[in-house]
């Protein structure tokens, strides 16, 4: 297809000012109507049927398309609380912001095409989207003769670039609580603190509707449709780079789709992610929906989390977590009783409709649906593991060094059997004394709380009062040997 333009349909339809005869169509205040009869005072006509509005329909065109004649049709009033983009949006020749379920977003309108920004703060953490669509060049030709469309052709091409990150943990202020808590208890922790469900930060946003003219052909526009996707459980930043061009070709009375895709990434995950978008664009002509095609397609991440457990009789057990691997990550730092790993599952999706119900290729039976890209084209080919934050071949979490051989090259000391446990409020623990110094027994021990409004001990029975964190001391009588539990009581 050459650059250039004809417009037959333009010569064929009169306004009320042209010479009328019987049969003409006529584009008027009310639509298109068909003159029905003429005399000296004037002429008659009635309400064209959508057929008799396609039988003269020709146009043709190829032109890349300029968003600054765009007209935007919001579908949420402005906010001018709403963040806004600054690097874009001093260039835009119009845009709009608002604030939706706590997402910010910002949209701006250039020569080349429209780009998205969508910002949440949750504590320490921020989620950011970012889409672009641009270069945005519709390619048809359309001839109908007594409703015969032998011969049509449409095609739109454009560049889209979909961007979420997520950065800053959530919990970055509570890993000392879960330093020093023994294996079982950052478990039970972990789950009695974080639902997984809630702390997902997921946007599914209409953004806007776009009506974009083509150049030098009247009446005769791409409309626009715009939808963006994407969420987040933990850091991450999932980039894709997009090539669209899309449609159909109709030659002798059989159609032929369009569907060529290419693609780029860049991917830093360490929690469940996605990024996307869902477009529809349409091509409207005389006032009706001629053709379009919908694309609804992006990236997806899905990061499984497994906590290596291990307690001091070097056993180890591998348990699967809902909390995103980096967040467990980030609790599990300082703690050598807890090493967590994770899986990433990577792959592209893309899905395709050329000529939706609504449009009258679709109701000539030219509407098709295709999956080009779902849960099998994955990026990695399988699984890639993830320790301390980098890619590894296999999982390298081993049974450690035994405690008990450990304890062989200390000095006596005080055994217990847990050293640190999660209560609820009133909720009661009795310490259990493995083994003691020699020359010491259970009845010299002596108990005491270190904040007793968080938790108090008596003869080794310790009762929880009130959230927060609080060691509880085992000493003997001399003060000369001593080991501690550490208590969480939860807000539970």
């Amino acid at each position: 297809w050459k650059e250039g333009i004809s417009f037959e349909y333009a010569k064929k339809v009169k306004t009320e000012t042209d010479d009328l005869q019987p049969g003409d169509l006529i584009r008027c205040e009310e639509g298109y109507r068909i003159v029905t009869s003429v005399d000296e005072e004037g002429y008659e006509s009635r309400q064209a049927r959508l057929e008799e509005v396609f039988s003269l329909l020709e146009t043709e065109g190829s032109s890349s398309l300029d968003f600054r004649e765009a007209e935007v049709i919001p579908y949420y009033p402005e906010d001018d609380s709403s963040y806004v983009n600054r690097r874009y949006h001093l260039l835009a020749a119009k845009g709009n912001s608002f604030t939706v379920d706590g997402f910010k977003v910002s949209y701006s309108l250039n020569r080349s095409g429209i780009d998205v920004h969508v910002l949440k703060e949750n504590g320490s953490a921020t989620f950011y989207a970012d889409l672009s669509i641009y270069d945005v060049r519709p390619v048809f030709h359309w001839k109908s003769e007594r409703n015969d469309l032998k011969n049509c052709f449409f095609t739109v091409s454009l560049r889209s670039t979909e961007e979420v990150g997520c950065s800053g943990g959530k919990y970055g202020d509570y890993y000392l609580k879960f330093k020093d808590l023994d294996s079982s208890s950052f478990k039970a922790f972990l789950d009695s603190l974080i639902d997984p469900v809630s702390e997902r930060t997921e946007a599914g946003i209409p953004i806007c509707k776009i009506r974009t003219p083509i150049p030098n052909l009247p009446f005769v526009f791409l409309d626009m449709d715009l939808y963006l996707r994407a969420s987040a459980d933990g850091n991450v930043r999932l980039v894709m780079y997009n090539t669209h061009n899309v449609g159909f070709e109709t030659r002798n009375g059989q159609v032929r789709f369009i569907r060529e895709h290419s693609d780029d990434l860049d991917v830093s995950a360490q929690a469940s992610a996605k990024a996307g978008m869902a477009v529809n664009l349409g091509l409207d002509a005389v006032g009706y929906r001629l053709a379009d095609v919908e694309l609804d397609g992006g990236l997806k991440a899905s990061v499984t989390t497994t906590l290596h457990l291990y307690d001091e009789d070097d056993g180890h057990r591998s348990v699967r977590s809902e909390v995103s691997y980096s967040d467990a990550s980030d609790l599990a730092k300082e703690n050598d009783s807890v090493k967590v790993c994770g899986d990433l599952s990577l792959h592209k999706y893309l899905d395709l409709k050329i000529n939706t119900p609504g449009t009258q290729m679709n109701r000539l039976g030219f509407g098709r649906a295709f999956q080009i890209l779902n849960e099998d084209d994955q990026v990695f080919g399988n699984l890639h593991h993830i320790e301390n934050g980098h890619f590894v071949e296999t999982c390298t979490r081993k049974e450690r060094e035994s405690y008990k051989q450990m304890e062989e090259v200390r000095s006596d000391r005080i055994v217990l059997d847990s050293y640190a446990e999660v209560l609820k409020r009133d909720q009661t623990y009795t310490i259990v004394v493995r083994s003691l110094p020699e020359g010491y027994q259970k009845k010299d021990l002596v108990y005491s709380s270190e904040n007793e409004k968080i938790a108090t001990v008596k003869s080794g029975t310790i009762t929880a009062l009130s959230p927060g964190s609080v060691r509880i001391r085992v000493s003997t009588s001399d003060g000369k040997f001593s080991a501690y539990v550490n208590i969480l009581v939860s807000t539970g």
